[in-house]
């Protein structure tokens, strides 16, 4: 049981439900890449913070969610700045788009394990977040500042901190989840604005 790690996890879960929980019932495709996004995020951190609490009777879906949200979750958030800044989705495509995340997920997290995977698409997914929010920034600039801030956050959290060791006392993964949840809401509100 590590207290701290489950509180920074259930803080990163709420922030990410709650996020997701504003584009509920929105049918446009960036709101609903949001909610998708942040949903499978916010479950992932939820499942996350029962298992630092000490009950490891879900860590098998634990870590399969842990993989969804870096490999389909983070990526959806990428493509609903992509939908606003560089091209219209499609209802199909979008849904297409989904298929394919999912079952690259699944062949690179299970067939043929590439851990690197989940990084370099969620590095994709947070770079088009953080070309947009500047191109978008003259016309929008709230939008575009809580893109940029949560763009830079997410790729902070997850290059720079990480989620070993600790720094001081504080260990690295609460930072990390902390980090997120400001990531997230941020993120959220740069949708919302552009919605």
């Amino acid at each position: 049981m590590v207290i701290s790690t489950f509180l920074s996890d259930l803080f990163l879960s709420l922030v990410s439900l709650y996020v997701a929980f504003r584009f509920m019932g929105k049918s446009s495709i960036p709101s609903r890449s949001a909610l998708y996004g942040f949903a499978i995020i916010g479950i992932s951190a939820g499942l996350g913070s029962i298992h630092f609490l000490g009950i490891h009777t879900l860590d098998d879906i634990y870590r399969f969610f842990v993989g969804l949200s870096g490999c389909l979750g983070v990526p959806l958030l990428g493509l609903a700045f992509f939908h606003f800044t560089f091209r219209s989705i499609s209802e199909k495509t979008f849904f297409l788009i989904m298929g394919i995340l999912f079952v690259l997920y699944l062949v690179f997290s299970y067939l043929s394990p590439l851990p690197i995977y989940s990084t370099v698409i969620g590095g994709i997914a947070m770079v088009i977040v953080l070309v947009s929010s500047i191109i978008r920034f003259p016309k929008n600039a709230n939008a575009g500042i809580m893109g940029i801030v949560g763009s830079v956050l997410f790729i902070l959290a997850g290059l720079v901190i990480g989620t070993k060791g600790s720094t001081g006392p504080i260990l690295n993964v609460d930072i990390f989840h902390v980090l997120l949840a400001i990531a997230n809401y941020c993120l959220g509100e740069g949708i919302r604005k552009l919605s």
